[in-house]
């Protein structure tokens, strides 16, 4: 008799892989998204975590805070964030990244790109992945 133990952890990695679906869609808990290689734009970062909680960096500040996802249904809560001052650069990188996560209602996602756009369809913002998974 051949061991089965080797196959099933095999096959239990492979499967922990996949993202959860929902409805035919993906979860975003465990995913990290941020804005391209420059300098300002490595201030932006979001992560999604099990259990609807989501924190990142928005240009200058860091935040932490919860989101509900419900098919390509994107909202996000209140954040609680640091409050430091930063140059004007990063204050207005921070500005348009806010203001972008509170206008998300709808969620476009490849194993790349994350694209969040309002109530319109409107791509308000527009992020990669950071992790790999």
């Amino acid at each position: 008799m051949r061991p089965i133990v080797p196959a099933a952890l095999m096959a239990l990695a492979i499967l922990s892989a996949v993202p959860a679906q929902a409805d035919g869609y993906a979860s975003l808990a465990g995913s990290e998204w941020g804005e391209g290689a420059d300098a300002d734009a490595a201030d932006v970062m979001v992560k999604f975590e099990p259990g609807n909680k989501v924190w990142g960096r928005l240009g200058c500040n860091r935040f932490t805070g919860t989101y509900t996802q419900d098919g390509d249904d994107l909202r996000f809560g209140t954040f609680a964030t640091t409050r430091m001052a930063c140059p004007e650069p990063q204050m207005k990188t921070e500005k348009r990244v806010g203001d972008a996560l509170m206008a998300a209602r709808k969620v476009d996602f490849s194993p790349s790109k994350l694209v969040l756009q309002d109530s319109s369809g409107k791509e308000v913002l527009t992020l990669e992945r950071r992790n790999g998974k």
